[in-house]
């Protein structure tokens, strides 16, 4: 938040412009090995060397890659300094080459409290050296280092921990299945990185920099809680999905009730969070970025439908279902291309309105397929979200009928509607669902 009120709109336009490569790269080969050595059920030494020969081979090209198409992505955006953050975020290809076995190992032995412990270092760290930076004034590279800071640290520590004691070997007899599944899974994550980053690709050829920049802080702050929550849900729940991965009645349970629970939780963070938005912005990043505040609230009120529909992905995973995945993402970035072609001459609201309309009708598709696929009951399992969304539309009737008496821009007014509307959420659950919060209470104290 500080460095966000340090910077300009155009700082983090011309990030977002740059990110749309940088960070499409390093998911495509972020799940081409991982996830293979996660799921695997026996790995030996002599496929860890293969793995890790194909794991220098492809990081050493994606570095290339990008190295060398830096200054015509930046022709593309006319931008130098989109070319400029590519040739030296390029470089992060080498450091993640060397922690994909490490990090995986520990993922697959399931030491998440190691993993927690070193991410959170490499966080604060480059949290620490971000704002520091920006309060120098260094703008955008402020935001590039601190990345660099983050994945340098990040790479040091898990080698520390779990250390590599062999060296590559450049063949692929024993890793052909993971590589071919590890592709699929690739595959997908191109077609979902072009689903999540094609509104700024469209938005940087036909908007300002300015504008992008507030679509880009709206996505930001919707997609906070998100990239805080899910992320740890999604790295215990694969390796424990693919370790009763022959027992699908239990996957069946254990995915509807992490469903329902999700919604128990999102709701109220992303629904309130909208609700008090036009007040968290002003206060707490500055008043220059209120033209984020719309955008904003559009795109947290999707948000619980995303998060439910990235919670289904481990358990597809573990089933070696990655074909599954790939038809997902197809359809949800063809539904959302054409809302983004309809909306986007509507500038930063635009791209969140496209994001409004074409997410809900492509998570409806999907959520079908899924259940199809787990032989789950859908209108059971939407019979159960009911109570929790009805909880969530009565706290937004509260807040915002307390905003017709308070819509001063204060730190007061902000808190109070928060804890007006927690309470008003908890207790209106406690009327339709009290069983839900009974199962959240029981499930935290494990």
């Amino acid at each position: 938040f500080w460095v966000i009120r340090l910077l300009m709109p155009e700082d983090y336009g011309v990030v977002a412009m740059a990110d749309a490569l940088f960070g499409f790269l390093t998911l495509i080969i972020g799940g081409l090995f991982a996830p293979s050595i996660i799921q695997a059920k026996e790995l030996t030494k002599k496929i860890l060397k293969q793995i890790f020969g194909a794991v220098l081979l492809v990081h050493g090209a994606v570095f290339l890659l990008q190295f060398f198409s830096a200054d015509l992505v930046g022709q593309f955006y006319q931008s130098e300094n989109v070319a400029s953050i590519l040739k030296l975020n390029a470089w992060c290809f080498l450091l993640l080459a060397l922690q994909v076995i490490p990090s995986a190992v520990l993922a697959r032995k399931m030491q998440f409290k190691k993993i927690s412990i070193i991410s959170a270092i490499a966080n604060i760290s480059a949290a620490i050296t971000t704002f520091t930076l920006a309060l120098l004034g260094y703008g955008f590279w402020a935001l590039i280092i601190g990345e660099i800071v983050a994945i340098g640290l990040l790479t040091v520590m898990v080698l520390f921990i779990s250390p590599i004691t062999f060296l590559p070997e450049f063949k692929i007899s024993e890793v052909k299945p993971f590589i071919r599944f590890g592709s699929l899974l690739t595959l997908h994550s191109i077609i979902l990185y072009v689903f999540l980053h094609i509104d700024v690709t469209i938005a940087g050829r036909m908007l300002s920099a300015s504008e992008v920049g507030l679509f880009a802080i709206g996505l930001q702050f919707a997609l906070m809680p998100q990239k805080k929550i899910l992320p740890l849900l999604k790295q215990v729940a694969f390796p424990a999905f693919s370790k009763i991965q022959d027992q699908p009645e239990r996957i069946k349970g254990y995915i509807i009730k992490a469903q329902k629970l999700s919604l128990i939780v999102t709701i109220p963070i992303f629904w309130g969070l909208a609700s008090v938005v036009d007040l968290v912005i002003p206060i707490v990043i500055g008043e220059k970025w209120s033209g984020a505040v719309i955008p904003t609230m559009i795109i947290l009120f999707v948000m619980p439908l995303r998060f439910s529909e990235e919670l289904f992905n481990p358990a597809i995973k573990s089933q070696q279902k990655a074909g599954h995945l790939l038809i997902n993402a197809i359809i949800m970035l063809s539904l959302l291309l054409l809302s983004i072609l309809l909306f986007v001459d509507l500038g930063a609201v635009g791209l969140a309105l496209a994001w409004a309309c074409g997410f809900p009708l492509a998570y409806i598709v999907v959520l079908r397929r899924n259940c199809r696929l787990f032989h789950i009951n859908i209108h059971s399992l939407v019979k159960q979200f009911l109570p929790v969304m009805l909880a969530g539309t009565f706290m937004l009737i509260v807040v915002f009928a307390l905003k017709q008496f308070t819509n001063e821009i204060s730190v007061f007014n902000m808190f109070s509607q928060i804890v007006l509307g927690g309470i008003s959420f908890s207790l209106s659950l406690i009327f339709i669902d009290r069983s839900a919060l009974i199962e959240l209470k029981n499930l935290i104290k494990r």
